[in-house]
């Protein structure tokens, strides 16, 4: 792991002026690279490096030192003639600018294609990739990136955090034509547009697949380098936590976020709303509505409607064990809900609505039932109180959820297709929703919907 700083050398007639840079120094020079280096880079060890990409063209013009001929005097002699006077000028080349302070740090040069076609532009790419080491920390100085190498730096910065786990720790333009009257250009802070890109991906992966890791692990490493990310990163622990919820099937509502996805949607929420009242990183605003979006299904505060939020979420984004774990819960719940029974009783949930649920096809047939006696009625009551089509339902899913839980190690006849166990989530879910729907419409007067 080292520390890099890369940039590109161009061609340009320079002219001399005084960067303003990030850390505050301020320095004379007609190449931005040395006011850079100068600025963040003079206390890097010999570990790390400055990298100068350079073209032929590049190399001999402002590279090396150089003479050559510049305008010194022009004479309008006429509307149609004009003399100017050139004289011979020596130029220091940034190769010795950059040697001269003495550094600790490497100076290399590498040599480049101009990329006037497609195969010198993945010549470029390759030239970059090459002086980028695993764990790398990356500074990019954009500011004489020519043709499409600024596009290509971008793809190249985010391909290394992904190939070579790298971290950016700035991006920077020096505005030559932006000077005072003074002489004195800024130097313009760039990262976070490549943060913005990416909380972009963060979030997409998120809003798409469900996924809060992306978000977390970006988030903790940014931390590092500014302090504000610290109340982010609470929030996007608190996500992480909301996500595992869902993933380790925590669908009862408590009121603590490590053992219920009620919780931490709440937790979550409410760390949320704090990054937006403090107004921090007003440029991902827009991006956190997508968190709130997507998540909005568990804005609720009943385990009933939690279960039914909880199997939804599952079908949306493919977890389909989870999904049918919540589908044969909630049914249970409904039961309960249906049936005036404490829905969070354990006892209640396995020893009454289970058993119905399990007794369903012998309903006609008590020498079959496996029950204790002093539950009988009870569920001789919900079996004649329950529309049939929501045990037809708990019937339908109970192998499949067999098949799945049990690593597919069941009988081979009620071995199931991928296909069919996804399908058939969607389709039991959707059949229960209907009389879900029905009973939201019409409580305490539902009945066998055919």
């Amino acid at each position: 792991m080292a520390k890099k700083f890369l940039s590109f050398l161009g061609t340009g007639e320079y002219s001399e002026c005084t960067y303003k840079c990030p850390k505050g120094a301020e320095v004379k020079s007609r190449f931005i690279q040395t006011a850079l280096v100068e600025d963040l880079c003079r206390e890097w060890t010999e570990d790390d490096e400055v990298i100068i990409f350079l073209t032929n063209a590049s190399r001999n013009k402002n590279w090396e030192d150089s003479e050559r001929f510049v305008e010194v005097s022009r004479e309008e002699v006429s509307p149609e003639e004009t003399i100017i006077r050139r004289s011979k000028k020596q130029f220091i080349g940034l190769k010795k600018e950059l040697e001269t302070p003495n550094y600790k740090v490497k100076i290399v040069d590498k040599s480049i294609p101009e990329g006037k076609n497609v195969d010198e532009i993945w010549e470029i790419f390759n030239v970059m990739m090459d002086c980028i080491n695993d764990n790398d920390e990356v500074i990019f100085d954009i500011t004489h990136s020519f043709r499409s190498i600024p596009m290509l730096a971008l793809v190249v910065l985010n391909y290394a955090k992904v190939m070579k786990n790298i971290d950016i720790l700035g991006i920077y333009y020096g505005a030559f034509e932006a000077r005072d009257k003074d002489g004195v250009a800024p130097v313009f802070e760039l990262k976070e547009f490549d943060r913005l890109l990416e909380w972009s991906y963060a979030i997409n992966s998120f809003v798409k697949f469900g996924d809060s890791r992306q978000i977390l692990d970006f988030v903790n490493r940014e931390k590092k380098y500014d302090e504000k990310y610290r109340e982010v990163y609470n929030f996007a622990k608190k996500l992480n936590t909301f996500t595992d919820a869902i993933n380790t099937c925590k669908g009862i509502v408590l009121d603590n976020p490590q053992k219920s996805v009620y919780a931490a949607y709440k937790d979550m929420i409410e760390s949320l709303n704090t990054i937006r009242e403090k107004q921090i990183y007003p440029t991902i605003s827009e991006l956190l509505k997508l968190v709130e979006k997507k998540s909005k299904i568990f804005d609720c505060n009943d385990n009933l409607s939690i279960g039914m939020a909880f199997v939804e979420w599952c079908i949306q984004n493919n977890l389909i064990q989870q999904g049918y774990t919540a589908l044969d819960e909630t049914i249970k719940t409904f039961i309960c809900v249906l049936n005036d029974l404490d829905d969070s009783d354990k006892d209640i949930r396995e020893e009454i609505a289970a058993k119905a649920m399990a007794v369903y096809k012998y309903k006609d047939n008590e020498s079959k039932w496996i029950v204790e006696e002093q539950y009988k009625e009870k569920i001789r009551e919900i079996l004649k109180n329950t529309p049939k089509e929501i045990f037809k339902i708990a019937d339908a899913i109970s192998v499949s959820r067999n098949d799945i839980n049990h690593f597919g190690f069941t009988e081979p006849d009620k071995r199931k297709d991928i296909s069919k166990l996804k399908s058939e989530l969607g389709i039991k879910y959707q059949e229960l929703k209907k009389v879900y729907d029905e009973y939201l419409n019409n409580k305490g007067a539902l009945e066998d919907l055919e």
